[in-house]
């Protein structure tokens, strides 16, 4: 089985092979999936959740001053420096996402994963979407939200991908609406990477409107997404 560590070993690798062909014009263009942030400042989080496990700071991924922090601190490097921070952090990094008592840290993959393809929707380019990363991401992030979803008392949903199917909310209950679509967009519904009207127009049975507020951990952005 595939650890989180690979996991995250393998995007941070993806990312910093793209992130070397960049001119300093295209590290400059601004992120549509992340207001206020160019392609440099994504890298610069990223870079900067590395140095947390180094450090052994305390993460807060819900803060916005803490990802603001990451990048502010790194705003006078190239990013051919921000890539070398953080691929000299990632051993430490794979290590404690693959220890026991680290798993709590397993955002850092979702977090690595959706912010590359935040990168990769401001280039312009489709690509790494069927993945082994892509269903690890959907599969954790749908079990993460059906964990919590039953004790709001939200109506019954089943979602299903190529990783698998999950009912969130009550078994015994017939779901509101189903949806089934590829592991990469599952994932990036959830975490808050479609539109409302996406989401709408994902492809459901049933009627997703009472349920499909509730999905998104982040956002959702005003305007539609492609990647």
């Amino acid at each position: 089985m595939t650890t989180a560590g690979v996991h995250y070993r393998v995007i941070r690798s993806q990312l910093t092979e793209l992130a070397a062909g960049l001119t300093a014009e295209q590290a400059g263009t601004a992120v549509p999936a992340l207001p206020g942030w160019s392609i440099q400042d994504t890298y610069a989080h990223l870079a900067g959740i590395s140095d947390c496990f180094v450090t052994g700071s305390p993460a807060r991924p819900d803060d916005p001053a803490w990802t603001a922090e990451h990048v502010a601190t790194r705003r006078d490097r190239t990013l051919a420096e921000i890539c070398a921070e953080w691929t000299a952090n990632s051993p430490t990094a794979e290590a404690v996402l693959d220890d026991p008592a680290g798993r709590r840290t397993v955002f850092a993959v979702f977090d690595a994963f959706h912010h590359g393809h935040d990168i990769r929707g401001a280039l312009g380019r489709r690509e790494a979407r069927d993945t082994p990363e892509a269903a690890f991401v959907a599969t954790l992030m749908t079990k993460f939200k059906r964990g919590g979803w039953a004790q709001a008392g939200h109506p019954p949903v089943q979602l299903a991908c190529e990783a698998g199917s999950w009912r969130l909310g009550p078994a015994e209950a017939e779901p509101v609406a189903a949806l089934t679509t590829s592991d990469f967009e599952l994932s990036r519904i959830i975490v808050g990477r479609r539109s409302r009207a996406q989401m709408l127009a994902a492809g459901w049975s049933g009627d997703p409107e009472p349920i499909v507020d509730l999905l998104p951990a982040f956002g959702p952005p005003v305007t539609d997404l492609t990647e």
